[in-house]
């Protein structure tokens, strides 16, 4: 079980990366003709994610733990990739959905990655309380 505690952003880096390329390369690769409105929205939040994806892998290369902001930001993201399509007019059925599940996929990973981190957090704070000066 201690692997599954101890990640250190692996899953961001996984699960982000491919999300962030999937968001880059989907308006030209699976839309191909619906590029209209969704189109920098999904390049813009696949950057992004790209970026946090990148920070996971810098964080694990320096073995520290991925940050609790990092994963806040990507499950704001998933979010707003869940809701927009509904909010606003997209070129059709399968932006919309895509941009649904690739935005579900999102905000878990983001509550996963933030979960850990509090997790990993909290049992640091545990261990210096333990062996700090003895103070109450």
């Amino acid at each position: 079980m201690g692997e599954w505690t101890d990640m250190r952003g692996k899953e961001l880096i996984i699960g982000g990366m491919s999300l962030g390329v999937w968001l880059l390369a989907a308006p030209f690769v699976v839309y191909d003709a619906m590029l209209a409105p969704n189109f920098w929205n999904d390049v813009l939040v696949g950057v992004v994610v790209a970026a946090l994806a990148l920070y996971g892998v810098v964080c694990t290369w320096r073995d520290r733990q991925v940050g609790i902001a990092a994963g806040g930001l990507l499950a704001l993201l998933g979010l707003w990739q869940v809701t927009r399509p509904f909010a606003v007019a997209t070129a059709g059925p399968i932006p919309k959905w895509g941009d649904a599940v690739v935005g579900v996929l999102l905000a878990f990973l983001g509550g996963r990655v933030v979960r850990e981190a509090r997790t990993a957090a909290l049992e640091r704070r545990s261990r210096s309380d333990v062996g700090g000066s003895g103070q109450s």
